[in-house]
Order: C-alpha cells, then sequence, then structure tokens
C-alpha cells in the first residue's frame, strides 16, 4: 500500500460572514434549516435610482435582490492599527478578508503561533470587478469635473465661486478618496496588507478564476503546503461589494435571474444574483 500521509491537508480552522450568518457555525444553521438569506436591496444601495423592472437600458438594472450582508459587515479598524478614514474610501474587500482571515487563526489556535506564522501563507479568491471603491474614486475625479462642466454650459451665470462650491457639495457626498485610502483600492494589496497585520511571512497573492476563485485559492493553498513553501495556509474567497454598476453589466449580459430567485442545477432557473 502507498504511503501518502506526506500529502495529506488538514483543514484545522475556518471563518467567513455570509448573508445572513456571522460566522461558520450560524452559516452551516442555514443551510440544515434551509434559511433563504436572498433579500431585496437595503436602503443605502439606493435601487429607486437604477432598478427599473425589464429594462434594457444601459444606466439601469432590472434586478434588486442578492445577498446582502447589512449589518454584519464590520470592521474595527483600531484593532488593526488602520486609520479610520482610510477604510471608508477603501474598497470592503481588503477589511473583510482581514477580519475573516484573522477569525480563521483564532479558531485554528494559531495567531499567536510566531513559528507557524513565519510560514504562512494567504491566497484568497477574488474577482477583479468594479467595486465600490474604484467607483467612488472614479466619481470624485471624472464624474465631478464632467458634471461642472455641463452645468457650466448649460448655467454660464454661474460664478466660478458657485461653481466652486457645487463641487465641494458634490464631492462631501462621496467618500473620501485620498494618500490614506488609496492603498485600499488596489486589488492585490488584500493578501499584503493580511500578512502585515497578522505577522504572516509565508506567500501571498490573489487568485481571480471568475466564480471559481474561491476553490483554485484553496487548490493553490495543498499545492504550497504539499510543496513546502509554507506549512500553514489561509485560503477562501471574498466579494462583499457589489456595486449596482456591475449590475448593469449583468443586466447587458441578461445573466440576471427576472425573478429574483436562485436556482442552481434547476431547470427553471432564469440566472445569477
Amino acid at each position: 500500500m502507498n504511503d501518502n500521509r506526506s500529502n495529506d491537508i488538514a483543514i484545522i480552522g475556518m471563518a467567513c460572514v455570509l448573508p445572513g450568518a456571522p460566522d461558520a457555525l450560524r452559516y452551516w444553521e442555514n443551510i440544515l434549516h434551509k434559511v433563504n438569506a436572498i433579500s431585496d436591496a437595503p436602503p443605502e444601495w439606493e435601487a429607486e435610482l437604477f432598478y427599473e423592472q425589464d429594462t434594457k437600458a444601459d444606466d439601469r438594472t432590472y434586478c434588486k435582490r442578492g445577498g446582502f450582508l447589512g449589518k454584519l459587515a464590520q470592521f474595527d479598524p483600531f484593532s488593526f492599527g488602520i486609520m479610520p478614514n482610510a477604510v471608508d474610501g477603501g474598497e470592503p474587500d481588503h477589511y473583510m478578508a482581514l477580519q475573516a482571515s484573522q477569525d480563521a487563526l483564532k479558531d485554528c489556535g494559531a495567531l499567536d503561533l510566531e513559528p507557524v506564522k513565519a510560514r504562512t501563507a494567504v491566497i484568497i479568491g477574488r474577482g477583479t470587478y468594479v467595486n465600490r471603491g474604484n467607483a467612488a474614486a472614479l466619481q470624485q475625479g471624472v464624474m465631478v469635473e464632467s458634471i461642472l462642466r455641463i452645468l457650466k454650459q448649460l448655467h454660464p451665470e454661474h460664478t466660478d465661486a458657485e461653481l466652486a462650491e457645487i463641487k465641494k457639495r458634490i464631492k462631501d457626498t462621496l467618500p473620501p478618496f485620498n494618500a490614506d485610502t488609496s492603498s485600499g483600492l488596489v486589488p492585490n494589496i488584500i493578501t499584503g496588507r493580511i500578512a502585515n497585520r497578522l505577522d504572516l511571512m509565508g506567500p501571498n497573492y490573489l487568485i481571480d478564476a471568475a466564480c471559481a476563485s474561491s476553490l483554485v485559492a484553496v487548490e493553490m493553498a495543498a499545492r504550497e503546503l504539499r510543496t513546502g513553501n509554507c506549512d500553514l495556509a489561509l485560503a477562501g474567497g471574498v466579494n462583499s461589494n457589489t456595486s449596482p454598476v456591475l449590475m448593469m453589466i449583468f443586466s447587458q449580459l441578461g445573466a440576471l435571474s427576472h425573478r429574483g430567485q436562485l436556482g442552481s442545477f434547476d431547470k427553471d432557473a432564469d440566472g445569477t444574483l
């Protein structure tokens, strides 16, 4: 009999935040009790600005339902030595992934094991989509200036001082964009930030394999362990924010469910959410 013990991989800790589930235990309980965590978009999503039933317009979406985290999307920047103003304008994926990584290390008892942390890898699956932080940064620059240019053409009577005040008011409604927030907009900093904040010295990188990203991340983590590049690996996926812009793209593709329901492997399924 072949001895394959050297290739065995043990899953020793888990953590997650999913719609209707603040942790892995609740997620499993929701599965057992057949909980449907799909809901209408929350008020802060401002669906009325973008939603139009059966629309074919390129600036609208015909679906406003999905798996929303709501108040479960929480992050304490002070506990990780991060300034709060850096978080507000950054991509939520950075901080949700950091929190889940710390929780997973706590779950397996490795958070304070320095020799283990020195050889711990971080491999995260994450789609390179248009998300909240990048959309806000684009609005702060190009969109604000475009609005002012059109306004000046339509109402040339506005003085420079009045236009400056309008610009300030528009920018005040948007998340900040500055040197502190900029690192939270670079996708590949997600794993680097996790390694930095949790003192992990193994390899770290992102995987984008579309809907298979988290599964491929787990596969790559197993390879890293088997090749001896690390002794422990944090592997998983993050997609904590889906902006209306992405929903518009999927609406143009006809990929979203018109019924607002998921039906995986169901012959009546009409799209994703």
